[in-house]
């Protein structure tokens, strides 16, 4: 293995997690404006993801902000996130034979 790929799969290797804390970051802040405009009783709770509750999240920041950033964002961070995954698993030699 060389050392530019040595440091390519070491970079790549640490933008993943950051990639997943700032997609974390965004979500938090998609559900606190969406709580900004929905009754008490329609709120999101902060815990507990899973599918259908994620899809009614941008269903409804996509209603409520049909300009909003926030979903791109967290779709770019989480394609950047599988990219540098995947460089990081080619960097390392998993890929080779």
């Amino acid at each position: 293995m060389t050392t530019a790929r040595l440091i390519i799969g070491v970079l790549a290797f640490v933008c993943v997690p950051v990639c997943g804390i700032a997609s974390s970051l965004v979500s938090f802040e998609m559900v606190e404006k969406v709580n900004e405009q929905l009754p008490k009783d329609q709120q999101f709770a902060l815990l507990w993801w899973y599918w259908p509750k994620t899809q009614r999240l941008w269903r409804e920041y996509k209603m409520l902000y049909p300009d909003g950033s926030l979903l791109r964002r967290l779709r770019i961070l989480g394609a950047l996130m599988f990219v540098c995954l995947f460089t990081c698993v080619w960097a390392f030699g998993f890929f080779a034979r």
